[in-house]
């Protein structure tokens, strides 16, 4: 016998439409955290959050009707995070809880797409790790990990098995914690990223992608390019060719291109640099419509120093 179902909760958790297959999740995790409230009378959000952590604790989770209690107290601050190392174009949905998180690749937010590309941010070194064309398909290999896992314990639990079951059911997957998936491979338990596996986008008629040093890119109108020569900057280019670079793109017309000359730069130059790279790759942003993604490189900036004691020339 089932009791109350939830009233539906408000979707504004991520900058679209919460593709279906996460929103079963959120369903779950939802009534879960109803049924509590209906006992103590607290709607407590960090049930949602936490209630998939054999996968991934949810980044975000529904408000509260405004006629309930809440605890802990509510969290104003709607801006989800961006993994270390991670650019913008990295919308999380899922923290592991040893800095990498799981999410969609959004290279061109404008499109208004329903659905996203899911990879791994391991928030210890630049790119990603390719996991899944769609959140379906993210989400299986998400249930194929955690049945790795499980497996190697010496008395895996049946509570975990039971729930990846369930789960596969609601989300009509096949988890497989022995298949191979394109883009990465297991060791052990942990995920290897397959760096000879190059990440496609859909990319829409008149647009070009340049996947970059991350392996994401740029994706933009073809006339956001520059179609002259590309920037060649070598392993370390100076902060200052890459800014001169950047500079003479977006006086063209080119913040594609720009924002790709910068993006390389953040990749592969010591982390100190991203001060200085911020202001042109926002204004790139901003001369391309992602004014959203600009600040995003705000709420970033808190994890990268604009001092430091590095060797490389500024």
């Amino acid at each position: 016998m089932t009791g109350p179902i939830a009233p539906p909760w408000v979707d504004d958790l991520f900058p679209f439409a919460t593709p279906p297959a996460l929103r079963v999740l959120i369903d779950s995790a939802w009534q879960h955290a109803y049924d509590t409230l209906l006992e103590t009378g607290q709607y407590d959000r960090t049930l949602v959050e936490s209630h998939y952590d054999f996968m991934f604790d949810l980044v975000a989770a529904p408000r509260p009707c405004d006629d309930w209690e809440q605890y802990p107290p509510p969290d104003d601050d709607r801006r989800l995070p961006v993994p270390l190392f991670a650019t913008p174009e990295f919308v999380p949905f899922g923290a592991l809880g040893t800095g990498a998180y799981v999410g969609w690749l959004v290279p061109a937010p404008e499109l208004g797409r329903a659905d996203h590309p899911v990879a791994l941010a391991g928030g210890h070194e630049h790119g990603v790790t390719f996991i899944g064309p769609d959140t379906r398909s993210g989400l299986e290999f998400m249930l194929s990990w955690a049945l790795r896992r499980l497996r190697e314990r010496d008395a895996p639990p049946a509570q975990g098995r039971d729930l990846v079951g369930r789960l596969a059911e609601e989300l009509r997957v096949r988890p497989d914690p022995d298949r191979n998936y394109p883009g990465s491979s297991w060791h052990d338990s942990a995920v290897m990223s397959d760096d000879e596996f190059d990440i496609v986008f859909d990319i829409p008629h008149g647009w070009r992608n340049d996947p970059g040093y991350d392996g994401i890119g740029v994706l933009a109108p073809a006339a956001a390019f520059d179609i002259g020569e590309p920037f060649a900057p070598g392993d370390e280019p100076s902060l200052k060719e890459t800014l001169a670079a950047a500079r003479r793109a977006l006086a063209a017309g080119h913040p594609a291109t720009a924002l790709l000359v910068l993006m390389d730069a953040f990749a592969t130059s010591p982390t100190c640099r991203f001060a200085e790279l911020r202001p042109m790759w926002a204004r790139a942003y901003r001369d391309l419509g992602r004014a959203a993604y600009a600040e995003r490189l705000d709420a970033m900036a808190a994890d990268y120093p604009d001092s430091c004691a590095c060797p490389a020339p500024h």
